[in-house]
């Protein structure tokens, strides 16, 4: 009796490994806030008016409008426009294809930036882009896309055009987004979410606006912030280049520390408790990949704060470092794929970290000389490196020398046989009722807590000791 074998057909070997297009959407734009979502469509703007510099347009002739609403959203450009082959095939595939390679130094990576932005702004979007010789039209219901089951993804554009002439129209990309997720709507609509949108996009993207790429945001030109340090003839911050290799390509870093000058308002503030301490709002390091600012302010142990160097305190608010990493294979650079964060573990990171460490504990060497100086010195003589510091001047950082060291004046010799000397000065601190101190100070004319506590400590001495 022959054996019973059963019957197999190939389709018994498949199982099923699709995504759901919803689960996808949903996990796509869950790790992603509203602002670096915006900023990821202001960063293909901006990638695509670098790609045309020099052609024969200079980067003042680039803009990028951003238009916001409780109804909709907007961004507009003039920078080159997407090509109609490239958007079929590469510019909105979830994911970048090895084939494609992008625009060197790009801020783009990862190939999802732009599709998780619109997914997480609403549920209709339309792009239109005008190129060198092709022009488009595509509009989306992302409810309609994602109920549709078809296997293979795609995207229908609603107008092609392969001999279009951009004499007339220009070349640029406009894209809008209506029907806005509710608490979109209500971002877009409040006047604080607004102004921080505007403070990240002159912080985030000051490299591209200082270049003289014009962003507008509802109509206001946005201008960068300025980068100066103070650099005499005894001053010279670190200003030092240098690569590190990695498996995707080299990353050459710049990397620049020193300090800046101090705002009238925060003189004689780093006595105070640091939880209590509301200047020097800009100190720390700032980090910045192919000129996209990633890290600002950065105080932690990210950066060596509290680890080699002490733990962040007031009387480090004239602290500025800035690090620039740029790579013509964005893969090379350690940021996540928001653009909001470092990858610490890349093996990038930790090479340019340890240099970190290095300028970060020179600049505080040097402030906390500054200090000392002024405590104990008796005579000018004896405060060279304060005496750099005065003479020196706020210079851009772009401008800055070429120094491997934070290079300052040495400290003044001991005389032979002199002893060293005691500390000339004595710091008071104690506390008194608010109450009775507004008195006091009304009186005197002035709310500064250091100056009130020397000119009562002079009334009494003048009184009772000298009398």
């Amino acid at each position: 009796m022959p054996e019973h074998r059963p019957i197999h057909d190939d389709a018994d070997y498949i199982v099923e490994a699709e995504p759901e297009k919803a689960l996808f959407v949903d996990m796509l734009t869950r790790d992603i806030e509203l602002i670096p979502a915006v900023m990821d469509l202001l960063d293909n703007s901006i990638d695509g008016a670098r790609a045309h510099i020099g052609e024969d347009t200079p980067a003042d002739g680039f803009w990028v409008d951003v238009t916001i609403s409780a109804h909709a959203f907007e961004i507009r450009d003039n920078c080159g426009g997407i090509d109609l082959d490239v958007a079929r095939q590469y510019a909105f595939r979830f994911g970048r294809p090895s084939e494609y390679k992008g625009t060197p130094r790009s801020v783009g990576q990862f190939g999802v930036g732009m599709k998780r932005a619109l997914f997480k702004l609403g549920d209709t979007f339309a792009v239109e882009s005008r190129a060198a010789s092709t022009r488009f039209t595509m509009e989306v219901d992302v409810p309609l896309w994602v109920a549709n089951d078809d296997p293979v993804w795609t995207f229908r554009m609603s107008e092609v055009d392969r001999g279009y002439n951009p004499a007339r129209d220009g070349r640029g990309t406009t894209i809008t987004v209506t029907n806005l997720h509710p608490s979109v709507t209500e971002d877009l609509a409040d006047g604080a979410f607004l102004s921080l949108l505007r403070e990240q996009i002159r912080f985030r993207h000051q490299g591209a606006i200082a270049e003289g790429i014009r962003v507008r945001l509802n109509g206001e030109p946005l201008h960068g912030m300025s980068r100066e340090l103070l650099q005499g003839p005894d001053f010279t911050p670190v200003n030092r280049a240098f690569v590190v290799p990695s498996d995707h390509g080299d990353v050459a870093v710049r990397l620049i520390a020193g300090i800046t000058k101090l705002a009238r308002r925060d003189v004689g503030k780093d006595e105070d408790n640091a939880e209590n301490f509301r200047g020097g709002t800009e100190a720390g390091w700032w980090i910045f990949c192919n000129d996209r600012l990633l890290l600002m302010r950065e105080r932690s142990r990210l950066t060596g704060w509290g680890d080699n160097l002490p733990n962040y305190h007031p009387q480090y608010r004239q602290f500025r470092g800035y690090v620039y990493l740029s790579a013509a294979n964005t893969e090379a650079l350690p940021w996540n794929t928001t653009k909001t964060g470092l990858d610490e573990e890349s093996r990038v990171w930790r090479q340019v970290l340890a240099q970190i460490k290095i300028a970060g504990s020179q600049v505080v060497s040097v402030i906390n000389r500054v200090k000392s100086e002024e405590r104990s010195a008796s005579s000018i003589d004896e405060m060279p490196t304060v005496r750099a510091v005065q003479a020196a001047q706020l210079v851009p950082t772009e401008s800055l020398p070429i120094s491997e060291i934070f290079a300052v004046p040495p400290p003044p010799k001991a005389k032979k046989g002199q002893a060293a000397k005691r500390p000339r000065t004595k710091k008071l601190q104690f506390e008194v009722p608010l109450d009775r101190f507004e008195v006091v100070s009304q009186r005197l004319e002035t709310a500064v807590v250091a100056e009130v506590g020397r000119r009562t400590f002079d009334y009494y001495y003048e009184r009772e000791i000298e009398d």
